[in-house]
């Protein structure tokens, strides 16, 4: 069985697994191309944050302790980290795989042979590095909010380029997208536009709404 035929039960099962609200299957960033990629919420009612869950899937036949490693550097990215193995034969990991993989910080998925999907071993919670995980989030449809964390989709923003773009963001309840000029300087890039850009959403914007009335009287 090829690889790639492993996807998508691997998909279906993190999808329902972890609750995850999106995922998707080859996605990555210039930092590489994850096989299967669930997002989640941690959201509680006082903050908390989006999870990126990677997996690196691979047939029983590759090199174990290779494919554990692979699965571990996607961490700059993913906050938790998955080998997910086909057992064509429904054999159980070893324990020094099982050892292997917890030494290093990767959670364990067994395929089985009819491609059903199961939790060995969790992955410990990784602190990927903020640019790279934005970076992948972007290369998903998504952005952060810069005030309360929140992810939402990269689309139907109000942008600092367009005339009164925060009242019109505001008036529209729509989400809100600023460039970073000073910031731009600074890094002294030789670009010929600011890429530098952060976004605020629409639950965010109106707070700017309060703002501007108490201003007004």
């Amino acid at each position: 069985m090829k690889e790639r035929d492993l996807y998508e039960p691997v998909r279906d099962f993190i999808e329902s697994e972890f609750n995850c609200f999106h995922t998707a299957i080859e996605k990555g960033s210039k930092d590489g191309k994850i096989d299967v990629i669930g997002l989640r919420n941690t959201i509680g009612d006082l903050g908390g944050h989006t999870e990126v869950i990677s997996v690196e899937v691979k047939p029983e036949k590759n090199t174990y302790l290779k494919s554990v490693g692979q699965a571990y550097a996607y961490s700059v990215m993913a906050d938790r980290c998955f080998l997910a193995v086909h057992k064509p034969y429904n054999r159980d990991f070893t324990q020094q795989e099982k050892d292997q993989a917890l030494k290093i910080g990767v959670g364990l998925i067994k395929i089985g042979s009819h491609k059903e999907c199961s939790i060995v071993s969790s992955s410990p919670i990784h602190t990927p590095l903020s640019s790279h995980k934005l970076s992948l989030l972007n290369k998903l449809g998504f952005v952060q909010c810069v005030m309360c964390n929140s992810l939402f989709k990269d689309k139907g923003m109000r942008n600092l380029k367009e005339r009164s773009s925060i009242t019109n963001a505001i008036r529209e309840n729509k989400p809100f997208r600023y460039w970073l000029w000073g910031l731009s300087e600074q890094k002294e890039e030789e670009r010929e536009y600011v890429y530098d850009r952060r976004h605020i959403c629409a639950d965010c914007v109106q707070v700017f709404g309060g703002l501007i009335d108490s201003k007004k009287s």
